[in-house]
């Protein structure tokens, strides 16, 4: 398998998995195992796949890796990349599960929840800012209407 190839099979899974996810928020079996546990299960083991065989190669190319220099010299290697790419949609899943849930919880309208989820899916951190400043908005106004100083 070529480096694009699994590129495009970790995408595609992601995508997948994400679509029910931002429809059926509320449903456990969505939120709860396929996107907070299968679907990065997966990807975190097609990741480490990739990173163990880079490393039984002979490991990353060398380099700095805490320069912005040494990392696109890794990220040049396209398994590399892979890999990173993989992490990250194994993050953005388990963030976005975590947000699915939460909302629901909380009582997020579906505009505001469904935007988060949409925003970590394509920029994960964009969407869990967004989460969390809805929260705290909403806590803070549930906690004026009932004349309760905030909680934290």
């Amino acid at each position: 398998m070529s480096a694009e190839a699994f590129f495009q099979i970790t995408n595609t899974l992601a995508l997948v998995a994400w679509i029910p996810l931002v429809a059926f928020p509320g449903h456990g079996l969505v939120s709860r195992l396929l996107c907070a546990i299968v679907v990065p299960a997966l990807l975190a083991a097609a990741y480490v796949a990739v990173i163990g065989s880079l490393l039984a190669a002979g490991g990353p190319p060398p380099g700095d890796l805490m320069t912005i220099a040494g990392l696109q010299d890794l990220f040049a290697d396209d398994w590399a990349f892979a890999a990173a790419w993989t992490h990250y949609l194994a993050f953005d899943m388990v963030v976005g599960a975590w947000i699915a849930r939460d909302s629901v919880r909380l009582g997020i309208p579906w505009p505001l929840r469904t935007l988060a989820l949409v925003l970590t899916f394509l920029a994960g951190p964009a969407g869990f800012l967004l989460h969390a400043v809805t929260r705290a908005a909403l806590r803070r106004s549930l906690a004026a209407d009932d004349g309760q100083p905030p909680r934290e």
